[in-house]
């Protein structure tokens, strides 16, 4: 079964991308949130994705899911334990920064719920429902002070576009090692030494200017 792929993008497609791996191309479903991510970045370059597989009988071709992070992929399982979501509903739901998303579980906002795309009122509270159960567990697992994307300037305002914050975290995470907690303080710290960046190279730089612990 696989459970992880590394390539490189071959094609943009709408809520996808054709990964190729060595000599095979695979059609490989995102998050919108992951999907924007990777887009937003000038160079993807090689990229490695945690995959689920889903298949039965009800489906025309197998489904792959991939996820940018193990955290993305918790969150999605517990989605996928909601009545009625199948794999790629629950992945059309994964619009916002896993932090941001367990926010709203945590203020029990059936109202921010229903403002992601094909959620209406009996799914939010469905959602809710089922996920403010395990929100400890989940909130265990990604010690976040702060919702991932969204870090805050001295003055407690969000300054940078949470597109670019995510992509330096994600890089940080896959191709420097650092841990999802470790990247996320590297990239708070960065930005209460400067609040005024606004790019993502920038943002490298003001993170490596200092330099890990």
């Amino acid at each position: 079964m696989i459970a992880r792929l590394w390539g490189t993008i071959q094609d943009w497609e709408e809520e996808s991308v054709i990964l190729r791996v060595r000599d095979i191309g695979y059609r490989v479903h995102l998050s919108p949130h992951s999907h924007q991510t990777l887009r937003s970045r000038p160079d993807p370059g090689e990229i490695a994705v945690w995959i689920q597989y889903f298949w039965n009988e009800h489906l025309e071709a197998p489904i792959l899911a991939g996820f940018l992070g193990s955290d993305e992929q918790t969150l999605f399982n517990q989605l996928r334990k909601v009545p009625g979501l199948g794999p790629l509903s629950a992945l059309r739901l994964l619009a916002l920064p896993v932090g941001e998303f367990l926010g709203i579980i945590r203020d029990n906002d059936a109202a921010r719920l229903k403002s992601l795309k094909g959620v209406g009122e009996k799914t939010a509270r469905k959602i809710l429902s089922e996920l403010r159960g395990s929100l400890d567990k989940m909130e265990d697992l990604f010690p976040m002070s702060l919702p991932m994307g969204t870090p805050l300037s001295p003055s407690g305002e969000t300054e940078l576009p949470a597109t670019i914050a995510q992509t330096v975290k994600d890089v940080l995470i896959r191709q420097f090692g650092h841990t999802p907690a470790e990247a996320h303080r590297l990239v708070t710290e960065a930005l209460k030494r400067n609040p005024t960046l606004s790019k993502t190279e920038d943002l490298f730089q003001e993170v490596y200017r200092v330099g890990p612990e």
